[in-house]
């Protein structure tokens, strides 16, 4: 097109959004006509190619970079060395292993009273599958505590 340019013309030849085009054309004071679309001449034109033409590399696409973590197969999450489940992973638990949901609580030596979790001193009740634990020593006072007395007294 000689001589007129539409916002939108521009945005599409030079490659970019019609919002940035508008942004950086605001910030140059151009005037904006007070009704219908922004037409701009050939020299206007020739700027905003200009200026978005240094920018061209920053918009070109590049190869993606696959996760850190051996055997994961998705994509780095923008600046970050692991994929977005990766980093989600580390930012909770400070490690990108895998682990279960109760590896937290396995890795407690005694229950909340003080007593040591020994094998002795473990319950595990027949109907888990053998994860749960119970302090015994919590459960036999909780069940002697809660026996009624007898009424002899």
């Amino acid at each position: 097109m000689a001589g007129e340019w539409t916002i939108r013309e521009l945005a599409r030849e030079a490659g970019v959004s019609r919002k940035s085009v508008w942004a950086w054309i605001a910030e140059q004071g151009w005037e904006r006509p007070a009704s219908g679309p922004w037409i701009l001449d050939d020299e206007q034109a020739r700027l905003v190619f200009e200026r978005f033409e240094q920018t061209a590399p920053l918009r070109t696409p590049r190869e993606p970079i696959p996760c850190s973590v051996e055997a994961c197969e998705r994509t780095r999450a923008g600046l970050q060395d692991v994929c977005k489940m990766h980093y989600q992973r580390r930012a909770r638990t400070g490690s990108t292993e895998r682990s279960s949901g109760g590896d937290w609580q396995t890795a407690k030596t005694h229950c909340p009273q003080g007593h040591e979790y020994t094998p002795e001193n473990i319950y595990r009740f027949p109907s888990d599958t053998g994860t749960r634990r119970r302090c015994r020593t919590c459960r036999i006072a909780q069940s002697s505590a809660s026996k009624p007395r007898d009424a002899r007294g």
